[in-house]
């Protein structure tokens, strides 16, 4: 079976060869700029490297980008990724960000996972964004309707532990907190996963928070 092949999109040479040997894993494909990106999703083709550092680019809060990154399978490299930055580049529809000159291994790792369908995100900001998320304020509508559009298919203790779960507490303090086991607390975990079609806890985060 043929690899699904891989758009590179940087104007930057130097770049573009680091990044060279992914070739050996998918059949690559250079672009240069967003125009590429577009082509290469009408050619009905998925997975991108991009460059976020590239010249001209829409900030990542541009309203644009959902529709420009829509059916494609993107991985975005940042030249020095924060929390912020990488929520927004989630939220502009983004399947991952690291780092611009992550180790080879690191990037073929992360292609792999959102070339499935999954999000990539370094595990040392995972905590982080976490957190990030929980900082943002509900939206006004939101304060006024008992249950979120996100629960709907949720039982109300699901919900429950979804919600801890996605504010990053461990499953032992949501069972202490709920007066529930901790094997309950999986239990409900693994439901909600799969009312919700997330793969981990992540994926629930964004989800319960929003963004996506």
């Amino acid at each position: 079976m043929t690899p699904e092949p891989l758009l590179i999109l940087t104007h930057d040479d130097m770049l573009a060869e680091r990044w060279a040997p992914l070739g050996s894993e998918w059949p690559v494909v250079r672009g240069a700029d967003l125009s590429a990106l577009a082509d290469w999703r009408t050619q009905g083709r998925r997975l991108v490297l991009m460059d976020g550092q590239m010249p001209g680019l829409p900030g990542w809060q541009d309203a644009g980008w959902p529709g420009r990154l829509s059916g494609i399978d993107v991985l975005v490299g940042l030249g020095a990724p924060d929390d912020r930055q990488g929520a927004a580049v989630l939220q502009a529809g983004a399947g991952g960000f690291c780092h611009l000159y992550a180790p080879l291994p690191t990037v073929r790792q992360a292609l792999q996972v959102v070339a499935s369908g999954e999000l990539w995100v370094g595990r040392d900001l995972l905590t982080r964004l976490l957190r990030l998320l929980d900082e943002r304020p509900p939206a006004p509508a939101a304060r006024a309707v008992p249950a979120a559009a996100w629960a709907q298919d949720l039982t109300m203790r699901e919900r429950e532990v979804a919600e801890l779960a996605s504010l990053g507490e461990a499953n032992d303090a949501i069972a202490e907190r709920l007066g529930i086991t901790a094997r309950t607390v999986k239990a409900h975990l693994s439901t909600a996963f799969d009312k919700l079609g997330v793969a981990d806890r992540l994926q629930l985060a964004l989800r319960v928070h929003g963004i996506r």
